[in-house]
């Protein structure tokens, strides 16, 4: 039998997590303004830092304070921000601390202004500097970001084989072969009755297997995509979890309609918390709660039960990989006999 093509909810994530990822690189871009603002404060505030400073050393050597200062810009908000801070610092050094004050270069002393220059020369390297190593430090944290994505992804994918797999495997030996007994009864029901005699229980036998394969297909399709998902939306979804759970679930879902990459991800994020609490949580009791807050759905699946679940652990590193597709995360809170709580937080298109 052929392998089952991807799904078109996957696609859907795939395109959904590209877009994210765009989004996730404007929003690590600095601010310009902001950089140019904070370097504006940082000047102002060392210029009157200096101040008290200079019955102590009447010199310019309190103008590293301003190069201190450069570099917490060129930091935090790149080069660019990082160079006119320094320009502005040195501006500043010249024109408050330096006799006569209250000009930038009548009358000044030649040995002051060398080493204001100097302080300027030693504010833009330091801020190039820093902005380098800030540049480095980015393209770290990207990697392991990237890295931790593709073992995510290498993990989902593995797992994705694996439920086609299954699908297969469960066709195969299951619908495929009681549709086959069905064809081969059938033919048998038409012989009979060529032959004038009774195909009755040729008749009944194949009904028998056919109910038998629309039975199992329904399971098999609610396995993939359920449709009172599709067709009802999330809340439906859940109910139908509620339902079929052995342990006694409530509910508090407040969501809407949303996409369908998200709504299938909750989905299957809570049903599998319910099987773990099922398995695993010795419960008496679940809950079950969906709202949308700050622009993510929050899904949060919470029980009874003896608590100390790990966020390690086979069930709950395959909730984060599902949820890492769309740009989510997991939150754990399993105190141990003090039940558990494990939420879902995904961001929603704009």
């Amino acid at each position: 039998m052929a392998s089952i093509p991807p799904r078109p909810c996957d696609r859907l994530e795939r395109g959904v997590d590209s877009r994210r990822s765009v989004a996730a690189a404007r929003r690590d871009k600095p601010s310009l303004l902001t950089g140019l603002a904070c370097g504006a404060a940082v000047v102002a505030a060392v210029t009157l830092l200096v101040y008290p400073l200079q019955d102590l050393d009447p010199g310019v050597s309190s103008g590293v304070l301003y190069v201190a200062g450069v570099l917490i810009v060129a930091i935090y908000w790149g080069l660019l921000p990082g160079i006119i801070t320094s320009i502005a610092s040195a501006v500043a050094l010249d024109y408050f601390h330096t006799e006569p004050t209250g000009d930038l270069f009548r009358g000044k002393d030649g040995g002051d202004l060398f080493a204001i220059s100097v302080m300027f020369f030693t504010a833009v390297l330091a801020a190039v500097i820093a902005a380098r190593a800030r540049l480095r430090a980015r393209d770290a944290a990207e990697r392991a970001r990237l890295e931790g994505v593709q073992a995510s992804r290498a993990r989902v994918l593995a797992a994705a084989d694996d439920e086609r797999r299954r699908v297969v495997r469960d066709l195969h030996d299951g619908a495929q072969q009681r549709l086959v007994h069905t064809i081969i009864t059938l033919k048998l029901a038409k012989r009979a009755l060529a032959r004038g005699e009774d195909a009755g229980r040729f008749v009944a036998e194949a009904l028998q297997h056919a109910e038998t394969t629309n039975t199992e297909l329904r399971e098999l399709a609610h396995g993939i995509l359920p449709a009172v998902l599709t067709h009802h939306g999330l809340r439906a979804g859940i109910e139908s979890l509620a339902a079929r759970s052995p342990v006694p679930v409530a509910i508090d879902v407040v969501a809407g309609r949303m996409p369908p990459a998200i709504e299938a991800t909750a989905y299957f994020f809570v049903a599998e918390a319910l099987t773990n609490v099922a398995k695993h949580a010795h419960a008496t009791r679940a809950h079950v709660s969906a709202e949308i807050r700050d622009g993510a759905l929050r899904v949060s699946v919470r029980d009874n039960g003896a608590g100390g679940a790990r966020r390690d652990g086979p069930g709950l590193l395959g909730l984060e990989d599902r949820l890492s597709a769309l740009d989510g995360k997991l939150e754990l809170t399993s105190p141990p006999g003090g039940g558990t709580r494990v939420t879902a937080v995904l961001p929603l298109l704009q």
